[in-house]
């Protein structure tokens, strides 16, 4: 073994080991302190191993890769949301949102990623020293993000090793993968986004941890195929001139009708689509119909459908008496195929809006899921 690979094996099995006391010891490096412990490697290694420079031909084409995975990906993403719901995320464009999550996050993928990418490359041609590299980039993953778990039992560590310890190996095998083929820069590119996603976006879709977790073991890989695929068509001379234009076109089409279904589910705008989950509105609105409501147009008179608030949960049904009361408008309503008026009076502050419109059947797989 070559002088230079065992000075590196020496500093990978130490950085390990650190990594595994604070992850099961003692728990020190986490959020600005992972930060800082990366700072200091980097400046370390460069004293010792020199930094060198990410110079790739094929960057640019892998910058459009990364765009057509990301919007191929939300786009199955939020098509799946319609079926399982999406939820708001709280508003992270405040100081406290910017400083303790969103500057954190960009600052430790720019380092993690630089790191990497230098590690691998002073690794080239020793297949332990990579394969450290790897394992080494997976402790600084969990060792970051452990605290949010705890093993105290089986269950605890089924949850931790399916949860953490899965979606961190498939991510830095695929990581390391791409920067050795094509850089850090892309890769920094990608996990921005991936990263970055639930932080600045204001409607989400909302799966369960364990959903959650089969997509982040899955898209890496994804992505790592995608530039494999791209590598493969380039030394075979396959890839036409406007192959990416192509490619993008194709994927626009399904990420705009997904952005307008997400345009009316959100409510955060003046139409809302509401999937219809009971019959008692038949035979004129059916259940898995879709209706669509408007939340502006508040003139509202007798015979009129309307969607309206009862402890959370949306009501769409026929109003059938309208009355004042102390100047503003109370209303009753009645479901089409109910006997009796609903024992409910509705202030105008309930009043989701005015329904106008039905699209059948297209919301039941929605309601299916809901109600499993």
């Amino acid at each position: 073994m070559k002088r230079g690979y065992k000075r590196l094996l020496v500093f990978l099995l130490f950085l390990i080991s650190v990594l595994l006391v604070n992850t099961f010891v003692i728990k020190i490096l986490s959020g600005y302190k992972m930060i800082l412990f990366l700072i200091f490697l980097l400046i370390y290694f460069n004293e010792f191993f020199v930094i060198e420079k990410d110079k790739h031909r094929y960057t640019n084409d892998i910058y459009i890769e990364v765009i057509l995975s990301v919007l191929i990906f939300y786009t199955f993403f939020y098509m799946l949301g319609l079926i399982i719901g999406l939820v708001r995320i709280p508003n992270y464009y405040t100081i406290n949102g910017i400083t303790n999550f969103i500057i954190p996050i960009i600052l430790y993928v720019l380092l993690k990623e630089v790191f990497r990418y230098n590690m691998l490359q002073k690794a080239d041609g020793n297949k332990l020293d990579s394969v450290l590299v790897v394992v080494l980039f997976i402790m600084i993953e969990i060792s970051n993000k452990y605290s949010y778990y705890e093993a105290n039992n089986q269950y605890d560590m089924l949850r931790v090793f399916s949860l953490a310890l899965l979606p961190a190996i498939s991510s830095n095998i695929s990581y390391s993968y791409v920067s050795k083929k094509v850089g850090y820069k892309p890769i920094i590119m990608f996990d921005l986004i991936i990263s970055l996603f639930p932080y600045m976006i204001p409607i989400i879709p909302n799966p369960n941890e364990y959903l959650s977790s089969v997509i982040y073991i899955v898209l890496p890989v994804a992505f790592a195929f995608r530039v494999l695929r791209f590598f493969e068509l380039k030394e075979d001379d396959e890839i036409p001139s406007d192959y990416h234009k192509r490619r993008m076109g194709t994927a626009l089409v399904p990420a705009f009708i997904i952005l307008t279904l997400i345009y009316f589910y959100s409510g955060y705008f003046r139409y809302y689509a509401i999937a219809i989950a009971s019959g008692s509105m038949k035979p004129n609105i059916n259940k898995g119909d879709i209706v669509i409501v408007d939340q502006k147009n508040k003139n509202i008179k007798v015979d009129d459908v309307i969607a309206y608030k009862k402890e959370g949960i949306i009501i769409v049904h026929r109003v059938v008496k309208v009355e004042k009361l102390h100047g503003s408008n109370v209303y009753y309503t009645k479901g089409d195929s109910n006997k009796n008026i609903d024992n409910l009076a509705i202030y105008e502050d309930m009043v989701v809006g005015k329904v106008n419109n039905k699209i059948p059947y297209i919301g039941y797989p929605t309601v299916w899921f809901n109600t499993r």
